[in-house]
């Protein structure tokens, strides 16, 4: 493979289509621009993706190997440190609708791998997370809620 041939990895996360970064965008901008709509008075501040743990690992009945990477989206959300109670009310409820997106996302991507044979091969099923309270160093009186979201990627290696 040369470094210009687009991997699967890539493809799940960067394609303008069908990749997981494009649909995530759509979806922070799609509930920030409705939950500031009915009054809601909170920043998506621009999240983080981290690769973390990696695996491959080849079966007798598998064309190619398959890789599990480990993701973790990190999407910090500031607003007033008097609002703190409710801030976690609407990270919690941003972290469920990131939730389903997430799945949501997988379920349809899986379908292209049971059609054109690329590249998810298994949907995400399992999403662990958590959300960290901090307070803004920067500007008084703020707080950030980091919502921590990690899942696997299982998809087929290309070579």
């Amino acid at each position: 493979m040369t470094v210009t041939e687009t991997s699967n990895i890539r493809k799940l996360l960067c394609d303008p289509e069908l990749g997981l970064i494009p649909h995530l965008e759509k979806c922070l901008k799609d509930l920030h621009s409705s939950a500031i709509a009915s009054g809601e008075k909170f920043k998506v501040e621009p999240y983080d993706i981290e690769l973390q743990s990696c695996h491959t690992q080849k079966h007798p009945n598998d064309q190619r190997p398959i890789v599990t990477q480990s993701v973790l989206i990190k999407i910090p959300l500031t607003g007033k440190a008097e609002d703190k109670m409710h801030l976690f009310l609407i990270a919690s409820d941003l972290q469920n609708q990131i939730d389903i997106k997430i799945i949501d996302w997988s379920a349809l991507e899986r379908r292209q791998y049971d059609i054109h044979g690329i590249p998810l091969k298994q949907p995400i099923t399992k999403i662990e997370g958590e959300m960290k309270y901090d307070l803004v160093f920067d500007r008084p009186n703020h707080c950030c809620i980091t919502l921590c979201r990690k899942f696997d990627l299982i998809y087929a290696a290309n070579y």
